[in-house]
């Protein structure tokens, strides 16, 4: 046998030791592995049955604390409606002690002031009586009077029906003075008489027309013959489509059938021109 066949003998004897030693091993941590399976697979299925305990334990205490949160939140929502209710007789007892409080002192100020309007009635009736006193004391002196004026209207109911006569009397003389005055020309009127009485010299009732103007003396066409005398005073007037007042003359100087006048009034500023109508009283239509 070489050398080289002595050392491949003794490598593959050494190969085979080695093969032989593992193999040993193998086999011994082989039966340590299952003993250690076996004990871990027991320890695991008991720590799985305590897991399944505990589990078991935890859902009972959670559903014994749910009971009891439920149970506690409905004695709090209980509490709560038992408060607002408690809340709403409070707010209800304050509003009627207010209102209690506001009758009270309104009563107090009723009964002030039907105090003092027993006072003030007091007074009144106190004033009544006393006024009443005065007013009997006035009707007794009344009645004394009223006797008096009786007999005094009596007498003015005398002299009324006297003086009613005279004024029935005084009307007719009147009228039969007016009914002379006119039958001789003369004026009838009451303002008349009395302008007549004091001196004025009345202008009649007549009308005439304006014959010619030469500055503020004008011809008219009435004259003594119609009762125009100096100092009578006229009205002037325009009629036609727009009828004007122009003013007041002054009888200056007289003629039968005519006179002369001055423009002693004009009215407005307007001027008197041929043709103007004269009168004795203001014409309506004009």
């Amino acid at each position: 046998m070489t050398f080289v066949g002595k050392i491949l003998v003794i490598v593959i004897l050494a190969f085979a030791l080695f093969f032989l030693a593992l193999s040993t091993v193998v086999m011994t941590a082989s039966t340590n592995w299952r003993e250690e399976y076996a004990k871990v697979t027991q320890n695991r299925d008991q720590l799985q049955q305590q897991l399944n305990t505990a589990k078991g334990d935890l859902e009972a205490q959670k559903a014994s604390l749910t009971g009891e949160i439920n149970a506690r939140d409905a004695q709090i929502a209980q509490l709560e409606a038992q408060a607002s209710q408690l809340q709403t007789a409070i707010d209800q007892l304050e509003s009627e002690n207010t209102s209690l409080r506001t009758q009270v002192e309104e009563a107090q100020r009723t009964t002030q002031t039907q105090v003092q309007l027993a006072e003030a009635a007091t007074k009144e009736a106190a004033q009544l009586r006393e006024q009443f006193q005065a007013a009997q004391k006035v009707a007794n002196d009344y009645a004394a009077q009223q006797s008096q004026l009786n007999e005094k209207i009596f007498q003015l109911e005398r002299l009324l029906s006297t003086a009613t006569r005279n004024n029935e009397d005084l009307r007719n003389a009147l009228a039969d003075y007016q009914n002379y005055l006119e039958s001789r020309g003369l004026p009838s009127d009451r303002n008349r008489i009395r302008q007549a009485a004091q001196g004025v010299v009345v202008s009649p009732d007549i009308e005439g027309k304006v014959l010619r103007v030469a500055s503020d003396f004008i011809e008219i066409s009435i004259g003594s013959d119609d009762g125009v005398v100096a100092g009578q005073e006229y009205f002037v007037f325009r009629r036609g489509g727009s009828p004007q007042y122009i003013g007041k003359i002054k009888v200056t100087l007289t003629e039968a059938d005519k006179a002369v006048a001055r423009v002693t009034e004009p009215y407005l500023g307007r001027k008197v021109m041929e043709g103007d109508d004269v009168a004795g009283k203001i014409q309506p239509n004009s």
